[in-house]
C-alpha cells in the first residue's frame, strides 16, 4: 500500500492536504477516452475528476491514480500529489 499526500491547492470536495491511499495507476488500465466516457456515464470517481480538472483531454500528460481519501474513491492526477 502506498500513501501520498494530495497537494493543498486541490480544493474540490475538500481533499487537498489529505492522505491518498493509492490502489492502482489508472493509466495502466484505462485510456483517457475511457476515463472521460466513464465520467459522463456516471462513474462517481471519474465524474468528480472531470469536474475538478477541466484541462483533462485526450492528450492529458499526467498519470492518473485511483485511491481512497477518508474511505471514498477518487481519481487523482500525478501533478496533484506531493
Amino acid at each position: 500500500m502506498t500513501i501520498r499526500k494530495i497537494k493543498p491547492h486541490v480544493t474540490h470536495q475538500g481533499i487537498g492536504g489529505k492522505d491518498f491511499i493509492v490502489d492502482l495507476r489508472i493509466t495502466d488500465t484505462l485510456t483517457n477516452d475511457e476515463v472521460f466516457n466513464l465520467g459522463i456515464s456516471g462513474n462517481p470517481a471519474c465524474y468528480n475528476f472531470l469536474r475538478r480538472r477541466p484541462d483533462f483531454n485526450r492528450d492529458f500528460p499526467h498519470k492518473l491514480y485511483y485511491g481512497k481519501v477518508d474511505g471514498l474513491g477518487y481519481i487523482v492526477a500525478a501533478d496533484e500529489l506531493e
